[in-house]
């Protein structure tokens, strides 16, 4: 917060101004064509959607491991929902699963990219259907020298406060293509100001921008110890990661042998705090239901994906406590 009001102060902003340094920076950090910051994720989705005259009757295609927030988003517009199954070692959607939903009719995807892996995106374009990328975990990533959210018509930058940018809550959605940003003029004159985030939030998440490379640098140094010690172990995995590419951290995904209460059990009698790594994604509110067999990999994955704490801040005598006991998971 010291930062904030420093930035609010120091730079003798007005009302307003912040939100446009916000955006500014967003679109030279993203490369972006143009960008609006909103209040929450689920409103930026209906503008794109807007701007992309979307008919209520066409169906849309998520991952079956997206954030929950997508699928009642989509239904309260009143969209009709295709889940997709996701690839094992990167819990992303595959061109193969896609090809299955646009069989079943789907005509536009809402790509998820966890943990700041981005799928294999050239694959899926070829498919020929429109995609809005969620970038809230891979922002500031590259897959073969691309950024995240350059793939898609739009993307959606989420700023909560467990997102890689955080501005206390918000979201960015960023226009790729000049084009789309022109014709998305229109529909910007007539944006309510109340779904416009507000300018000290735009403060924050412009500090939060600034310090993006710092933080970043930090979380991959801690993200190639914590893989060591899983390696040491040698009973656990961790998510592909390909070298070649630039992919951010957004955290620490661990995908246990077995089922995850033992782990959990372990790590906490070491004060050590996890939680199920998509214990808010869509597939949580059907895992009792006859439906979640249609998404073995993402029913494995949910029941099998721990996160660890991976912070930038973490202090060394904390992150050594935290390789050990990653090293030595029952």
């Amino acid at each position: 917060m010291d930062s904030v009001l420093t930035c609010m102060v120091d730079e003798k902003i007005g009302p307003g101004d912040l939100n446009t340094r916000f955006v500014n920076g967003i679109k030279e950090f993203t490369g972006c064509a143009g960008a609006v910051v909103f209040r929450n994720a689920a409103i930026a989705l209906s503008y794109a959607l807007k701007a992309l005259i979307f008919p209520k009757e066409s169906k849309i295609m998520i991952s079956s491991l997206a954030p929950k927030w997508q699928r009642i988003a989509l239904e309260e517009l009143g969209y009709s929902i295709i889940l997709l199954d996701v690839d094992q070692y990167t819990a992303c959607v595959t061109s193969e699963t896609v090809s299955k939903g646009i069989e079943q009719g789907g005509k536009l995807l809402v790509v998820s990219e966890p943990f700041g892996l981005i799928p294999d995106m050239q694959s899926i374009l070829e498919l020929g259907i429109p995609i809005i990328e969620d970038i809230s975990e891979s922002v500031g990533g590259e897959r073969n020298e691309k950024k995240a959210g350059s793939f898609g018509v739009y993307s959606i930058l989420s700023l909560e406060e467990t997102d890689v940018i955080t501005a206390g809550g918000g979201a960015v959605l960023c226009f790729n293509e000049k084009k789309a940003w022109e014709q998305f003029a229109p529909i910007y004159r007539k944006i309510l100001k109340i779904d416009v985030l507000p300018d000290l939030n735009c403060a924050l998440g412009y500090v939060g921008l600034k310090e993006f490379r710092k933080n970043e640098e930090a979380r991959k140094n801690i993200y190639n110890l914590f893989k060591n010690a899983v390696m040491q172990g040698r009973r656990h995995k961790v998510f592909s990661r390909e070298e070649e590419n630039n992919f951010t951290v957004h955290s620490f995904p661990v995908i246990v042998a077995n089922g995850s209460k033992e782990v959990c059990k372990y790590a906490d009698r070491k004060e050590i705090e996890t939680k199920m790594a998509f214990s808010n994604s869509v597939i949580s509110d059907i895992m009792d239901t006859e439906e979640a067999a249609f998404y073995p990999v993402a029913s494995s994955l949910y029941l099998r994906t721990i996160l660890m704490p991976l912070y930038p801040r973490l202090r060394a005598s904390q992150i050594e406590i935290i390789a050990k006991v990653l090293a030595t998971l029952p």
